[in-house]
């Protein structure tokens, strides 16, 4: 030990220092020129490449683990209709009663789109054409006949009958029924100043015949 320290002076020292600087230096150079490829997974830390270090656009689709990316990875509303593929989204995509008559396009849906049996009775309108429905007829038609009889005799000495629906009824028409080969008809009419009656006016020519008058009646409403 005494021995070593005889020869160590200022120059030696300060010569030690030097070479252990330089090669120091001279390893930190080589790892700043390392070649290419030469560092490999076992080389990085775990978790030492954050999104900082990669450039952008850098990772395509086939850098990506098929079915690697969930939802909560997507930012809301970050895929539109033009990323969406053609007959992409079928039912089972689409939350149960999530679409409303707003998502559907006016007059896309035909009657091949609509389970019928799933419609209610639809509501009678309150008018049609303008019309209450008052204003319409049933299809219920009614033969209506007067007595056979020989009517009232006019003061000018023809005969007379009339026939009228029921209340409710309208007229449709009307007309004699039961006339003589000896009768004259003179007149077929609806009764003046009413709205359901029918009126015959015939001329017996002195003979002693009977005759109807027949209307036919709807049911209103």
């Amino acid at each position: 030990m005494n021995s070593m320290r005889k020869h160590l002076t200022y120059a030696n020292v300060v010569s030690s220092i030097c070479l252990f600087l330089l090669l120091g230096g001279g390893a930190a150079l080589a790892a700043g020129q390392l070649g290419k490829n030469t560092v490999g997974t076992k080389q990085l830390k775990k978790n030492a490449v954050t999104a900082a270090k990669l450039k952008n656009n850098s990772v395509s689709g086939a850098k990506i683990q098929a079915n690697a990316i969930s939802s909560e990875k997507i930012a809301d509303g970050a895929v539109t209709l033009a990323k969406l593929g053609s007959n992409s989204v079928d039912s089972s995509k689409v939350i149960d009663k999530s679409l409303t008559g707003t998502d559907v396009a006016p007059d896309s849906l035909t009657g091949g789109n609509i389970n019928e049996s799933t419609l209610g009775e639809v509501p009678n309108a309150a008018k049609l054409s303008g019309k209450a429905p008052n204003q319409f007829l049933s299809s219920a038609i009614t033969k209506r006949e007067s007595a056979v009889e020989a009517g009232a005799t006019l003061g000018d000495g023809t005969q007379v009958i009339s026939e009228a629906c029921d209340p409710g009824e309208v007229l449709l028409s009307g007309g004699p029924a039961n006339i003589a080969s000896t009768t004259t008809l003179l007149e077929s009419f609806p009764s003046p100043g009413g709205t359901n009656s029918w009126t015959v006016r015939v001329n017996k020519n002195a003979q002693t015949d009977n005759f109807s008058v027949v209307v036919l009646c709807a049911q209103q409403g």
